[in-house]
């Protein structure tokens, strides 16, 4: 008989390690590693960026949720990294707690602001104009998103810092944690 599929989804803010963290807790654990922005640029044919540019906040939600459904219905164990904003929708957040075990990789705003500066494709830390935000408004952008969405990301079975860990650490501390609740 098989092992019974299991699916972990990694949630916190972008920089906070989901796309770092996923594909190495999932050779750890020997199961298959998604990230939930690649599948919608894949389904897309274009970039998150383009996708809120194009058509919006509300049909990447759209499309967002349809992938969360179809991850949960495949037959394989999976680490998924989800967006950063994916589980500020009850429609998401109630996929994911009934279709696995939620993670919450929490980073502090000043190392979340050291890891995402020079990243500009992030729609939700651009100026409403598409312009780049200065320092200080970026970090202001990060604390301001991080105060709305922390308390969807606390709802997670297991919670880990990475602003105090290596990767490495991060790794075997959440596959600790999850060997922990499954004995």
């Amino acid at each position: 008989m098989s092992e019974p599929k299991h699916v972990i989804f990694l949630a916190g803010f972008m920089g906070s390690g989901k796309s770092t963290i996923g594909p190495r807790l999932a050779r750890t654990l020997d199961y298959d590693f998604v990230d939930i922005d690649d599948l919608i640029e894949e389904i897309e044919g274009i970039s998150i960026s383009e996708v809120f540019k194009k058509f919006g906040e509300q049909h990447f939600r759209k499309i967002e949720k349809r992938v969360l459904g179809e991850i949960c219905r495949n037959s394989k164990s999976l680490v998924v990294a989800l967006g950063g904003g994916t589980l500020t929708h009850e429609e998401n957040r109630l996929i994911v707690k009934n279709g696995g075990t939620l993670v919450y990789l929490k980073a502090e705003p000043r190392n979340i602001f050291e890891r995402v500066r020079s990243k500009r494709n992030r729609p939700m830390l651009l100026a409403p104009d598409g312009s780049p935000l200065g320092d200080k408004e970026l970090l202001e952008r990060i604390e301001s998103l991080l105060r709305e969405r922390e308390k969807h990301y606390m709802e997670a079975s297991i919670i880990v810092s990475t602003s105090e860990l290596s990767i490495e650490r991060s790794v075997e501390e959440i596959a600790q944690k999850l060997q922990g609740r499954t004995s």
